[in-house]
C-alpha cells in the first residue's frame, strides 16, 4: 500500500481503504491471527510514511487485541470506516464487514473517478465560456462597432439596444463564470487541506442532493441492522450502534427518534414508519419481515436495493450536468453574435 499522506494524518481516499480492508478480510479468512498479518502489512509497505503510520496501527492492535481502536487512533479513516469495523468486533463478524467496507469502497473509488473524469468536462466547458464571453465582449463586438461606424451609417435604436444587451449578456456571463471558477478552485484548495469529508456534508443539504443524501444514509441505517440483528443482538443495541454509521444529521436525529418510540412501547415497523426512514412499500416488507423473524434478510436486500439507487442517482446527475452547460454555453454565445449580427444585417439592408 502506498500513500504520501498517510504520516500528516489525512483521510484515506477510497482506493486505499478498499485495499486495507481487502487484505485484512483475507488475513482473517485465512486464520492468521490479526497481530501477525497487521505485521505482515507493515512489511509489504514501500513507501516510508505509509510504513510508520500502519507500523503504529499494527502496534495498537498488538497492544489491545482490538482493530477497532487501531483504526480509530490512526487518524486517517473515516469515522464510517471505525464505527463499521466496531460493529463487525460487537458482533463477531468482522470479516464480513470488512469484505462490505472494500467493496463498499472500492465502488465508491469507482463513483469519484467517473465523477472527476465528468465534471472534468463541464470545468474545460466553463473555462472555454469565459474565453470565448471575454473575445467576443472585448475584441469582436467593439470590431463591429468600428465598422457600424466606419461605414457612416448610423445604427437604429432597436439595433443599438440589441447590441447593448449582447454586451450585458457578455459581462454577466463572465462575472458568473468567474464566480464559479473561483468556486471550484477554493473546493480543490480545501479538499487537499483535509475539508472534504465537511464539503461533502454540506454539499448533502443541497436541494439538488439531499434526496442523494437520504438514500446513502437509508441504507447504511438497513446494512447495520442486517448485520447486527443477525449476529443475534437485538433491536435496542442495533439502533443504540446505528447514529455513528450515518453521515447526515437529520437521519441520526430519526434513528434517535425509533430508538425512543421502540422503548416507549411501539412495534419496530410502527416507529420505522413514525420516523419516515424508509417509502411505503419497504415500510411494508419490513413490517412482513419482522412478523415472519426475517428482519435480518429483508434489511440485507434493502441494503443492496439503495446501493443501486444511489449509483443511479450519481449517473443521472451527472448526465444531466453536460447537456445543460453546453446549453447555457450555445445561449450566450448564440445570443452575444445575434445581437451583433442583426444591427449590422438591418444597416445592409439600407444600403
Amino acid at each position: 500500500m502506498k500513500n504520501n499522506n498517510l504520516g500528516k494524518r489525512k483521510l484515506l481516499p477510497a482506493d486505499e481503504i478498499s485495499s486495507f480492508c481487502g487484505q485484512v478480510a483475507l488475513i482473517l479468512q485465512a486464520g492468521i491471527p490479526l497481530f501477525d498479518g497487521m505485521e505482515t502489512l507493515v512489511e509489504s509497505c514501500e513507501d516510508k510514511d505509509a510504513k510508520e503510520a500502519f507500523k503504529q496501527l499494527a502496534d495498537k492492535v498488538i497492544e489491545t487485541g482490538m482493530l477497532y481502536e487501531a483504526v480509530r487512533d490512526a487518524g486517517f479513516f473515516p469515522q464510517y470506516v471505525v464505527n463499521m469495523i466496531h460493529i463487525g468486533e460487537e458482533a463477531g463478524k468482522l470479516e464480513e464487514v470488512l469484505k462490505s467496507l472494500s467493496a463498499y469502497y472500492e465502488r465508491e473509488a469507482k463513483i469519484r473517478k467517473s465523477i472527476k473524469s465528468a465534471v472534468t468536462y463541464p470545468i474545460l466547458l466553463i473555462a472555454m465560456m469565459a474565453a470565448v464571453v471575454t473575445l467576443l465582449v472585448t475584441y469582436v463586438i467593439p470590431v463591429f462597432e468600428k465598422v457600424f461606424n466606419n461605414m457612416g451609417t448610423d445604427i437604429s435604436a432597436t439595433g443599438k439596444s440589441i447590441m447593448n444587451a449582447g454586451v450585458l449578456i457578455g459581462n454577466v456571463a463572465f462575472i458568473l463564470v468567474a464566480i464559479v471558477l473561483v468556486v471550484v478552485i477554493c473546493i480543490y484548495i480545501a479538499t487537499k487541506l483535509g475539508a472534504g469529508e465537511k464539503l461533502k456534508e454540506i454539499s448533502f443539504k443541497l436541494p439538488l442532493l439531499k434526496g442523494l443524501s437520504k438514500k446513502i444514509s437509508s441504507g447504511r441505517f438497513a446494512s447495520v441492522l442486517s448485520m447486527m440483528i443477525a449476529s443475534g443482538y437485538s433491536l435496542e443495541k442495533a439502533l443504540e450502534m446505528a447514529p455513528g454509521i450515518v453521515t447526515d444529521s437529520v437521519a441520526r436525529e430519526k434513528i434517535k427518534k425509533c430508538d425512543k418510540l421502540l422503548k416507549d412501547g411501539k412495534s419496530f415497523p410502527e416507529a420505522l414508519e413514525n420516523i419516515d426512514m424508509f417509502d411505503g412499500m419497504q415500510n411494508r416488507m419490513i413490517s412482513v419481515g419482522f412478523k415472519a423473524g426475517q428482519l435480518d434478510a429483508v434489511m440485507d436486500k434493502m441494503t443492496k436495493i439503495y446501493e443501486d439507487e444511489v449509483d443511479d442517482s450519481i449517473e443521472r446527475l451527472l448526465s444531466f450536468i453536460e447537456p445543460t452547460l453546453v446549453a447555457i454555453l450555445s445561449i450566450i454565445i448564440g445570443g452575444i453574435l445575434v445581437s451583433v449580427m442583426l444591427p449590422l444585417t438591418g444597416i445592409m439592408s439600407t444600403l
